[in-house]
Formats: structure tokens, C-alpha cells, sequence
């Protein structure tokens, strides 16, 4: 607000002495400082606002910081597993390139002499198949002598036979008839002899045929099994390939992780500089909200000491109203107490039960229902006789409202920023304007204050209250809102 000049009080005249005009200027100086104390309590407020907002910043920014901290060890973490999974990679590389060959350099050794010995037992199986052959061969012309030789004999016996009956002209066919036989006899003999050699031979000549044949299949087989391994040999080499581009694609991956660590690590470091600028900030402002408080309090001491100068200002008759209400009502308790409606004790109970399912929490005392009867008709008469009153109401010493005005004791419904501006009874305002009207024992007092009216909305407003007395014991104020 911009500093006006003070109008000089004005030249002593007929129809203005000078007591007249410095009391009118005494006048514009409260009615000044009523308006700057006005200024400066907006101020404070606005000021608390935004150092709220600050400390709901900062504690946003705070849990920033931490959020990117535990990024920043993730992305750490990621990229160090990344580092390890890559040495890892390269060393199964190294050990999967050194195997592959020494696995493909035994199988190509061992694949040549397989397929030398494969052909060495294909030639060895055919040699044996023409030896076996040959040997049957050879036994069909066993068999053959041997019939040649059984006719010889038979004919040799039939010689025999003639010659014997030829007697002497046949003795010569005799002799040859005998030297037939007896060859016929060695030949069979012979015959016999080989023939069992031969068997023999065959037998022996088949057994190794068919080991030759069972070889040469174990070693096509061996063959087939090799051409199978160095098929397994190419998928470890296709292996190795995909190690390879694992570690490849790894390195993709790590290095973005590690330039986003570094990213975090340096966002780290500036919202840190930035919290702490918030921080700061929000220190500033707390003293200054603290310094307009203490303006405000001064230009409240002020405004009451010009009003109990006995100067009359623009909340004199107020003050008087406020003052004689107060009094009014300590006298109506006493004749309560008098009349033994309740009891001393009942009315400074300062047990307050909370109402269920109150939103505010409303509360409840044992002399609610005296006050409720009793102040009513007092507040309602006040709050409509004068434009400048918005509420008026009494409250004990530590702020709670039993009775409030009619428009301000609605029934809650579900919406708490509406019961916050309309369900004001049953109240406990303990804030600092509450708390200095309901123990305030000077004969009044003097204040200017924001309303929360709930919403985010406030209500710049002056507060005027008078100290209720009850047989000489404090019990609490009566205040007014007033509009500034």
C-alpha cells in the first residue's frame, strides 16, 4: 500500500479549537494505522501462503532428490551388472573360440582316419567276399572229386567182380581193378582230408566276412556320428556368433546407462542446489511473515492505545458494545450458577468430546446447552445492528465456540470446504487471533486477522473482543468479526 501524506491538522478558527483538531488528526492517524495494520496483516498472510507452498515444494523437491538418487544407484547398479554380464560374455567367448577349435581340429583328425578306416574295411569286406566265394567254390569241387571218387570205387568193385568170373583170362583186369581201388581209396582219402580242411576255412572265412561287415558298418556309422558333430560344431560356432552379438548388444545397452547415471548424478546436483535455494527461501520468508506479524501487533497497540486514550475512532462505539455484551453475559452465567442450572465446575469444563463423524470436528461441553439457550438472542441483535459486524460470538478461554451465530450453525453435510464456512458452532479456533481474543484480559482488545473461509479463500477482517468474567474468574471473550 502506497504511504498517503498526513493531512496537518488545520488553523484554530470559530468553529475549530485546537483540542477539536488534534483529536481529528489523532482520528486519521488510527484510521491510518487501521488500514496499514489492514495492509500488513494481508501481507503476513499471503506471505504464509507462499511459505507453505515453499515448505510443500521443498518437501516435493526433497522426495525429487531421493527418487533421483534411487534412479541414479538403479542405473549404477544396471550399469555395472552390464559390465560384469560383458566380461562374462567375452571371457564364455574366449573359452567357447578355444574349445570350438580344438574340438574341430581333433574331429578333422578324426574324421580322416575314420574314412581311411572305413575304406580300409570296405576293401577288407570285398577281399573277404571274394575269398568266401572262392572257398565255396572250391567246396562244390570237393564235393565234385569226391562223387568222381565214389564212382571210381564202384567201378573198381564191378571190375572185381569180372575178373572173377573171368578166372584166369581176367587175372590181369584183376590187378588193374585192385591198383584202381586203392587209388580210389587215397583219393577219398585226400578227398576227405581237404574237405574237412576246407570246411574249416569256410567257417573261418564266413566268421570273419561278417565281423568285416559288422566293422565296416560301426565305422559308416562313426562316419555319419562325425559328419553329425561337426554339424553340432558349426551350431557352436553359431554360438560363439551370438555371444558375440550379445556383447555387442550389451554395450548397447550399457552406454546409455552410464551417460543417464551421469545425467542423474548432475540432475542430483542441481536439485540439491535448488532445494537448498528453496530452503533458504523458505527461511527468508518466515522471518519476514514473523517481522509483519510484529509490524501487525504494533499497529493493534497502537489502534488500542489511541482508543483508550478516550479519542473516539471508527471502533469506539464497538469497543463500548463489545465491552457492556461482555459484562451481560458474565452477569446471565452468575445468575445461572445462582439459580443452580449447573454448576461452576460444568461451566469452565474444558473436557471437549468430539462429535462423530464432524468434518471440521465439532465438539461438545456441558454448558452447550446453556449457552445455546442464553446467547442467542444477544448475538442475533448485535449481528444485525451494524453493516460493519460479519460475526459475533462468545467463546471460552481456549478458543472453543459453543454457540454461534444462526447462519454459521448449519447442520454439516458432506462437503468439509462448505462445512468449514457454515458450520462454525462447536468450533475450537485456537490460531493466534483465537487464542490472544479468548485470553485476553485487558479490557479489550484490538486485532486485525485473515479468515479462513475455507476453500483456499480468506477474508481480511478485524477482530474486537472484551473478557468475559464469571464472580471475577475468567472464562473466556466475546468477540466481534468486523469487515476492515
Amino acid at each position: 500500500m502506497h504511504a498517503q501524506a498526513l493531512r496537518m491538522p488545520e488553523p484554530a478558527n470559530e468553529d475549530l479549537s485546537h483540542g477539536g483538531a488534534a483529536e481529528r488528526a489523532i482520528r486519521e492517524i488510527a484510521e491510518r494505522f487501521g488500514k496499514l495494520g489492514i495492509e500488513i496483516t494481508d501481507i503476513s498472510g499471503r506471505i504464509g501462503d507462499v511459505t507453505q507452498q515453499l515448505d510443500g515444494q521443498a518437501e516435493g523437491l526433497h522426495r525429487v532428490v531421493v527418487a533421483v538418487e534411487q534412479v541414479s544407484q538403479a542405473n549404477r547398479a544396471i550399469q555395472q551388472s552390464a559390465e560384469e554380464a560383458q566380461k562374462t560374455a567375452s571371457v564364455v567367448r574366449s573359452g567357447l573360440e578355444r574349445v570350438t577349435g580344438a574340438v574341430r581340429q581333433g574331429l578333422n583328425a578324426a574324421q580322416g582316419d575314420i574314412e581311411t578306416l572305413t575304406h580300409g574295411a570296405e576293401a577288407i569286406s570285398a577281399a573277404l567276399a571274394d575269398a568266401v566265394a572262392n572257398a565255396h567254390r572250391a567246396r562244390e569241387s570237393s564235393d565234385a572229386i569226391q562223387a568222381i571218387t565214389r564212382e571210381i570205387q564202384l567201378l573198381s568193385i564191378n571190375a572185381g567182380v569180372e575178373a572173377a568170373r573171368s578166372g584166369a583170362a581176367g587175372r590181369g583186369f584183376a590187378v588193374i581193378a585192385a591198383a584202381v581201388k586203392q587209388l580210389a581209396e587215397q583219393t577219398r582219402e585226400a578227398t576227405s582230408a581237404s574237405t574237412r580242411q576246407l570246411d574249416a576255412l569256410v567257417e573261418a572265412v564266413d566268421q570273419l566276412a561278417r565281423r568285416s561287415a559288422e566293422n565296416a558298418g560301426a565305422a559308416r556309422r562313426a562316419s555319419e556320428e562325425s559328419r553329425g558333430i561337426s554339424q553340432q560344431i558349426g551350431e557352436l560356432d553359431s554360438f560363439g556368433r551370438s555371444v558375440v552379438e550379445l556383447i555387442g548388444d550389451i554395450d548397447a545397452i550399457s552406454n546409455p546407462t552410464r551417460e543417464n547415471a551421469i545425467a542423474f548424478a548432475k540432475a542430483g546436483q542441481d536439485l540439491r542446489v535448488l532445494v537448498a535455494g528453496v530452503d533458504q527461501s523458505s527461511g527468508d520468508l518466515e522471518q519476514a511473515s514473523h517481522r509483519a506479524d510484529s509490524l501487525v501487533s504494533i499497529s493493534e497497540a497502537i489502534l488500542g492505545s489511541i482508543a483508550a486514550s478516550g479519542v473516539r475512532t471508527a471502533q469506539s462505539e464497538l469497543i463500548a458494545t463489545a465491552m457492556a455484551t461482555a459484562q451481560t453475559i458474565g452477569e446471565l452465567f452468575e445468575g445461572a450458577l445462582a439459580r443452580g442450572e449447573l454448576q461452576g465446575a460444568d461451566l469452565f469444563d474444558e473436557a471437549y468430546r468430539p462429535i462423530p463423524g464432524t468434518d471440521p470436528v465439532q465438539h461438545m461441553t456441558r454448558f452447550v446447552a446453556l449457552t445455546d439457550r442464553l446467547l442467542p438472542p444477544i448475538q442475533e441483535k448485535l449481528l444485525g445492528s451494524d453493516k460493519r459486524i460479519v460475526f459475533c460470538a462468545a467463546v471460552d478461554r481456549n478458543g472453543f465456540l459453543p454457540t454461534h451465530n444462526r447462519k454459521y450453525s448449519q447442520a454439516q453435510g458432506p462437503d468439509p470446504v462448505w462445512n468449514n464456512a457454515n458450520c462454525r458452532n462447536r468450533r475450537i479456533f485456537n490460531d493466534r487471533t483465537g487464542l490472544a481474543a479468548a485470553r485476553n484480559q485487558k479490557p479489550f482488545l484490538l486485532q486485525t486477522y485473515r479468515r479462513d473461509m475455507g476453500g483456499g479463500q480468506f477474508l481480511v477482517m478485524e477482530d474486537l473482543s472484551a473478557p468475559i468474567r464469571v464472580k471475577g474468574r475468567h472464562w473466556g471473550a466475546f468477540r466481534f468479526g468486523l469487515t476492515a
